[in-house]
């Protein structure tokens, strides 16, 4: 009996050791949900149950610049690899954003203005179905459509979707993400019917599209055919499977040769197209690229546009290959030092940080009117200087890990893509570049430089509010330069070797996969072997501001001891200067880890000689009560 009961505790004993530990943060219903189910855990592993949809698309488009139209027609497969049957399909028509009537977040100027995308020809499996685009157009949310199916597709079957859509090309310059470049050269880019993703926690995803929010997709093979008139050549998500039969010779050699160049290649220069040497010589090219689980498909046409490419080994341990294109206009001033730049960032993401290959075979950079990442494509205009082409590419290239390869819910949540693009700028741009004026440039001078000034409750609202409900400057702020600092102090807390760990082991489970914000603290929190509750709970969920203060010092048998107050309550690293009689100063950084418990800290600081004075000195983080920032030791 004894030897049964002892047994028994044993046993009971190894389970509470083994089961992942109850988190103390905040839950919501439908995370809870899914970990009931078992499509989630409680340890940022993907569960036993997880699913997700997928599509397969083959799509065959016109370009016709002259009119500044795209038409097209899809043959689209889709699976449902959900457990519940599926009655509808919500379509997501994001050029519908350009209709006079849409909601829209941020201003536009009236060269925005389109009459939307058409769709005709609606058919699943070979039954034609009935389309209305007027009621779409005037429905509360043209960016979402629904398409009621003829027949429920259960779990586990697949269905054929085939529509034929067109669509006008906006012609504004002001910075947005697709459209005419100028009178021939345009960047398509949510320029076909998608389908959405239904996942585990939300269902369909619904959030409209309104500018300044941003994308959420499956994991999607595509083989698309983009039909150009004569003279113009494409650059597009993937590869190109029919480069003989669209470039000339001399293009298609040079083409080929950079494939496997460490240095740059001038594949179309200005003399390839003054002598008509670009591309062959057909009134109309079909250029066909290939691609396979990616998020999206986005491509750039011009007839006059340059074309650069390198290439480089992104895997040193299978030794493959990268393509590094640039497409640019003729009179750019920054663009024919892109390649190189880009080159030296995907070598630097690589084998650096987040030191994880570049996983897709191409990357071109497209000069267009944006600022904004594709899966394998850019679209960036010319900057003022090249501190900001050096930092901006960084940034665009950077988002292939967040949202690409990890596929994020950028819509809802902005910063589990934006925050990592911007570290991962700011490390590039510190450690392969010396820049003139980084200050302005990257993190923290240019991301947080509407922090300081604003001080209304709408700069502190916590990071985990759905990104689509915020605005300017929340918006920004939650997006960009607050997720910036917190995984910067993050990096701090677990110092570099154990935050490459944590940060790999991350877009190792969640590869191919869609992660939300439990799923990263919970990842992270598990490889660190640390709970770090405490500092998701301060950082993202709760109303805070980066604020510490020096409150007063002690001298005790030549020791110097500093008292230090969070008076805004994010776990920040503590950085100090002391400046000793002798004028020379001293710097010491005290992790973050030490405000888990406590809001109110004594340190100890070894400093040998007499001190001066003693400050905080911020250069990674802001403070924004800089006024308590220094002690004069007297």
């Amino acid at each position: 009996m004894i030897k049964n009961i002892l047994s028994l505790l044993t046993t009971l004993l190894f389970l509470a050791l083994s089961l992942p530990a109850q988190p103390s943060l905040y839950l919501p219903r439908d995370f809870q949900q899914a970990v009931k189910t078992g499509a989630r855990t409680l340890t940022g592993q993907p569960g036993q149950q997880y699913w997700q949809n997928r599509a397969t698309y083959q799509i065959d488009a016109r370009v016709k610049p002259a009119d500044k139209r795209i038409e097209g027609q899809a043959a689209i497969t889709y699976t449902n690899n959900s457990p519940d049957t599926l009655r509808q399909l919500n379509l997501k028509l994001i050029q519908n954003v350009h209709l006079l009537q849409a909601r829209r977040a941020s201003y536009v100027d009236p060269a925005f203005y389109t009459t939307g995308i058409s769709l005709s020809n609606v058919r699943v499996n070979g039954k034609a179905l009935k389309w209305d685009n007027g009621a779409v157009h005037q429905s509360e949310d043209p960016t979402n459509a629904w398409l009621p199916l003829p027949e429920p597709l259960l779990p586990g079957k697949s269905l054929q979707l085939e529509l034929e859509w067109n669509y006008e090309l906006q012609t504004s310059t002001l910075e947005h993400r697709e459209g005419m470049v100028d009178e021939t050269a345009l960047f398509a880019a949510y320029w076909y019917p998608r389908i959405a993703v239904y996942d585990d926690i939300s269902g369909w995803d619904r959030i409209p599209h309104n500018v300044q929010t941003e994308f959420y997709g499956d994991f999607n093979d595509y083989d698309v055919t983009i039909r150009t008139p004569k003279g113009c050549v494409v650059w597009a998500t993937g590869e190109l499977q029919n480069d003989k039969e669209v470039l000339s010779p001399l293009a298609l050699e040079r083409f080929r040769q950079s494939l496997k160049s460490d240095t740059v290649v001038h594949i179309i220069t200005k003399e390839t197209l003054a002598s008509g040497q670009a591309v062959q010589p057909a009134e109309e090219l079909a250029w066909r690229f290939t691609a396979r689980e990616v998020t999206d498909f986005a491509f750039g046409a011009s007839g006059h546009f340059l074309w650069d490419a390198t290439s480089l080994v992104a895997d040193s341990t299978t030794g493959r290959r990268v393509s590094v294109q640039t497409a640019y206009q003729p009179e750019s001033a920054d663009f024919p030092e892109v390649a190189e730049i880009a080159r030296a960032c995907i070598g630097y993401f690589s084998t650096q940080m987040p030191a994880i290959p570049y996983p897709y075979p191409t990357m071109t950079i497209f000069n267009g009117h944006g600022q904004m990442e594709y899966p394998m494509m850019v679209n960036d205009l010319d900057m003022e200087s090249m501190d900001d082409t050096k930092a901006l590419t960084a940034h665009e290239i950077a988002h292939t890990y967040f949202p690409f390869l990890t596929g994020i819910n950028e819509s809802a949540y902005a910063w589990m893509d934006e925050g990592w693009a911007t570290l991962l700028e700011f490390f590039a741009c510190t450690e392969l570049y010396t820049l003139e004026h980084p200050e302005y440039a990257i993190y923290p001078g240019y991301y947080l430089r509407g922090y300081l000034g604003a001080k209304g409750a709408e700069v502190d609202v916590p990071m985990l509010t759905p990104s689509h409900q915020l605005l300017p400057p929340a918006y920004g702020l939650n997006s960009y330069g607050k997720p910036a600092a917190a995984y910067l102090a993050l990096y701090n807390l677990l110092l570099e070797d154990s935050f490459l760990d944590c940060v790999q082991e991350y877009v190792e489970r969640w590869r191919g996969k869609h992660p939300q914000p439990y799923d990263f603290f919970f990842t992270i929190s598990e490889c660190s072997g640390q709970n770090l509750d405490w500092f998701w709970q301060s950082w993202f969920m709760e109303f805070h501001t980066m604020d510490l203060a020096l409150v007063s010092y002690r001298l005790e048998e030549e020791k110097l001891f500093v008292t230090v107050r969070n008076e805004g309550g994010m776990p920040l690293p503590i950085p100090l200067e002391v400046e000793l009689e002798d004028a020379e100063t001293r710097r010491f950084t005290f992790s973050p880890i030490l405000w888990e418990d406590q809001d109110e800290i004594e340190l100890e600081v070894p400093v040998y000689g007499t001190a001066k004075s003693v400050a905080l000195v911020w250069k990674d983080f802001r403070d924004t009560d800089p006024g308590d920032d220094r002690l004069e030791i007297k």
